[in-house]
């Protein structure tokens, strides 16, 4: 199970957390880990790289090279890991500021650059019918920490057309700031799994899961923040860090269904996820996919996303006379719905390689938010992003 979603080191960065977060944390779940090719009872089945390019418009840009393998070990141990980087730069929003005489999104004067590091690994021990995994990640850049270990464990049922899943994890994070070296707060996620896969038939299978975070700790972003003048009032100008809640519990339902016609030669794949938390915060997600076979070493897949969700409640563009004890002007925490559809291309050769290409454009904006009402100033964003993976089975 995957450590909690991080925040993002810049609000720019924010808006990379709607199509680009769910990029990554496909990416970065894929099955890995390097161990010799042959080693004794090792070996190793899989190794494979990608490489993430993504560029919002006029805003972020982001590279990530993705390296992964996974082996088995007696027949009886499955281990698998992962490293990635992240390389991001470009101009990111800050705040919002009304002091022109109409709020209007800032955007940082200098070019923002950082790194980021990260690691997993996973090792799972078969125990004929019961399955039971042992993972850890580490993830480090300059102004963010965080490690993370979970349990988890899958049972099968009927001959295999049943399996039944459960999982725990906890992460743990320190947030800091680039603009204030003596900023170090720590957060602590713990998210709990419990899922069903179904075998329907011998072309269709579906699974669902329920996932629920606690989380505890901060969770402001330095660097935003809310200016916000009142003409005709008489009073002076506020400037309000971004301040939100100490706790974060959410609840994600994730379900997925699989479908392969023989006569076609194709794929259905398709995905709904529903998220909910405390924060007010009510967001579905839905992916369809068809995967369509030319041939026997290519195929092509066309999918499309479509994501909207409702504002927090502590959420607004400009801070009011009486002012609240928690306010965030982030419009990752508006109401706003987006579309990104993409094409994968796959090659498979005889020599155990395989390589992808996906393509893909990312709309976001308020009022492509299911019916419409999404937050009046909401800037839309507009991104472009592409992948290439070269996998290599043994």
């Amino acid at each position: 199970m995957a450590a909690a979603d991080r925040e993002p080191k810049r609000p720019g960065a924010g808006s990379v957390a709607g199509p680009l977060a769910a990029l990554m944390k496909a990416a970065v779940a894929l099955p890995i880990l390097a161990v010799p090719a042959k080693a004794g009872a090792a070996e190793v089945s899989e190794v494979g790289f990608t490489l993430l390019g993504y560029k919002e418009k006029g805003l972020m840009k982001v590279t990530e090279p993705i390296v992964w393998a996974k082996g088995t070990v007696a027949q009886v141990w499955d281990v698998q890991a992962s490293g990635l980087l992240d390389i991001v730069s470009g101009a990111s929003p800050e705040g919002i500021s009304n002091l022109g005489g109409k709020p209007v999104q800032t955007i940082t004067g200098a070019s923002v650059a950082d790194h980021r590091k990260q690691a997993d690994v996973k090792v799972t021990r078969h125990l004929g019918d019961l399955a039971v995994g042992v993972s850890g990640a580490w993830s480090t850049e300059e102004d963010y920490f965080s490690r993370a270990f979970g349990v988890n464990a899958t049972y099968d049922l009927d001959q295999k057309n049943t399996t039944l899943a459960a999982g725990v994890a906890r992460s743990g994070d320190i947030v800091g700031s680039s603009d204030d070296p003596s900023l170090h707060e720590a957060r602590v996620t713990r998210e709990y799994l419990v899922g069903i896969t179904q075998v329907l038939s011998r072309a269709a299978v579906v699974q669902s899961t329920l996932t629920h975070s606690r989380g505890r700790g901060w969770y402001n972003d330095p660097y935003r923040y809310t200016l916000t003048a009142y003409p005709g009032l008489g009073l002076a100008p506020v400037f309000f860090r971004d301040k939100r809640p100490p706790n974060r519990d959410g609840w994600s339902w994730l379900t997925r269904y699989r479908r392969h016609f023989a006569d076609a030669e194709g794929s259905l794949q398709a995905d709904y996820r529903f998220y909910r938390d405390d924060w007010g915060i009510r967001s579905h997600t839905f992916e369809v996919g068809w995967q369509q076979s030319l041939g026997e070493r290519f195929a092509v897949r066309p999918g499309l996303r479509y994501y909207t969700q409702s504002a927090a409640r502590f959420y607004a563009p400009l801070v009011p006379v009486v002012q609240p004890e928690e306010l965030s002007s982030d419009q990752r925490m508006a109401a706003f719905g987006g579309i990104s559809p993409s094409l994968k291309l796959i090659a498979r050769f005889d020599n155990g390689f395989t390589v992808e290409g996906t393509a893909g454009y990312s709309r976001e904006s308020a009022s492509l938010r299911f019916g419409g009402s999404g937050s009046e100033l909401f800037v839309p964003l507009r991104a472009v992003y592409g992948l290439v993976t070269v996998i290599k089975t043994f």
